[in-house]
């Protein structure tokens, strides 16, 4: 049996989704060590109440503690305070993707590539 590739983590409130992350491992043995957080996301009226850092906190122990990981990365859209979310979080900068994101004409974005090491 091949390894566990992916975990989806729910929080919920009052009997509601009120946000979720996605927890990908790559199946390749060259980097089957790290994990990725893909497209975490919180119910706006939800938002600055804790939700997104108690998802990525678990998102870290599921990835340490069930999965093995030794590190997780992250792409986040530059320009709107991800950068400083994440630090807090203890995740640093490993580098950026100038302009790589195009919200609309004109409005293009950095995409900041992030790591959390050690889990």
């Amino acid at each position: 049996m091949s390894p566990e590739r992916s975990r989806l983590i729910v929080a919920r409130g009052d009997g509601a989704l009120v946000g979720w992350v996605l927890l990908r491992r790559d199946p390749d043995r060259l980097v089957g060590h790290w994990g990725s957080i893909h497209h975490l996301q919180t119910r706006p009226d939800r938002r600055g109440r804790g939700v997104g850092a108690a998802l990525v906190g678990e998102a870290r122990r599921v990835a340490r503690d069930e999965l093995g990981l030794e590190q997780l990365r992250l792409a986040a859209r530059g320009g709107e305070g991800l950068e400083e979310f994440y630090a807090r979080l203890g995740w640093r900068e490993a580098g950026r993707w100038p302009g790589a994101l195009r919200l609309a004409p004109g409005d293009d974005r950095d995409e900041v590539l992030m790591v959390l090491t050690p889990l």
